[in-house]
């Protein structure tokens, strides 16, 4: 595990992928989380339906976007819906450069996608493979990182922390 001389490394998710992006809940813009995370993917879907009223993503939520979560933008995409469609194609590019950026620093042989996010599966993985593929500088060497679903979704930081303590 790499703690730094502060104890306070491997906060990948506050690495900057947007210079002067979204607000990050850190007080820093353009943070990997303000893009892909699951409060980022809600408020990006938020904001999808906001200016596209005739969306599937409200049909899915009862008219009630106080019942977005994670799952919307994916069910909305699922069903050709267009905002659906735009917002986890947004989602899914800034993970896939995050990913790109820890593969470049880290050549680790596999990262695995936490969180609940996580249970998208393929419809989420395939396409960040593919962007992946096309952006990581070691693209051409013998052994390449395998990206895949953690097991643990939207308990892995429970489960992290528990085991911190051991």
């Amino acid at each position: 595990m790499l703690n730094g001389c502060n104890d306070a490394a491997g906060e990948a998710g506050h690495m900057v992928i947007f210079a002067d992006g979204e607000q990050c809940t850190c007080g820093r813009k353009g943070c990997w989380e303000a893009y892909s995370s699951a409060t980022a993917l809600i408020r990006q879907t938020k904001e999808a339906m906001g200016k596209n009223l005739d969306s599937a993503m409200w049909t899915l939520v009862d008219g009630d976007i106080n019942k977005v979560d994670g799952r919307t933008a994916f069910n909305a995409m699922r069903k050709n819906d267009p905002a659906g469609i735009k917002v986890v194609d947004t989602y899914i590019h800034y993970l896939a450069m995050g990913i790109t950026n820890m593969i470049n620093l880290f050549q680790p042989e596999i990262l695995c996608v936490g969180g609940g996010i996580g249970n998208e599966g393929e419809s989420l993985l395939e396409p960040v493979r593919k962007i992946v593929n096309q952006e990581h500088y070691s693209v051409h060497s013998v052994v390449q990182t395998r990206i895949c679903s953690a097991k643990l979704g939207n308990d892995a930081g429970i489960i992290g922390a528990a085991l911190l303590d051991e």
